[in-house]
């Protein structure tokens, strides 16, 4: 006895697998962009304005984009950032002269909770944009906030 299989629509399917990667490469680029420049911004609005480099310190660079990834780091660069999200010990100069103490930023200023907030939103985007192209995405990316 013989038996056989008739697939219809597999030519469809493998032209739609063949550009599946084209698309969500460029959707997720997007994405990944948007949510780089908002990080940027919520940190810089963040940042006290004095001479403005705090504000100017906060960059992004672009990771090399492909067909198969995008990326994006949001740093804040200024030398003196640490000092402003952590705060200092009571300081002097070395001829004893009191500096007093830096102190530390209030949690809703600090720029690493902001950096993951809203990694938190583009990993929810980006999972919402694979299951609208028919993917199945499992595990947990943390809460949304």
């Amino acid at each position: 006895m013989a038996a056989s299989v008739k697939w219809d629509g597999l030519d469809e399917l493998k032209a739609y697998l063949r550009t599946l990667p084209a698309t969500l490469s460029g959707e997720g680029n997007a994405i990944v962009h948007a949510h780089a420049r908002m990080a940027q911004q919520d940190v810089q609005r963040g940042y006290p304005v004095r001479t403005g480099n705090l504000q100017r310190g906060v960059r992004i660079t672009f990771n090399a984009v492909s067909r198969y990834g995008a990326g994006a780091v949001v740093a804040s660069t200024a030398p003196h950032a640490h000092l402003y999200e952590r705060g200092t010990k009571v300081r002097a100069t070395s001829e004893g002269w009191n500096r007093g103490a830096m102190p530390e930023a209030p949690q809703e200023k600090k720029a690493v909770p902001k950096f993951v907030r809203w990694r938190i939103r583009m990993y929810a985007q980006l999972a919402a944009m694979m299951e609208r192209n028919g993917l199945k995405v499992s595990g947990s990316i943390g809460r949304a906030a």
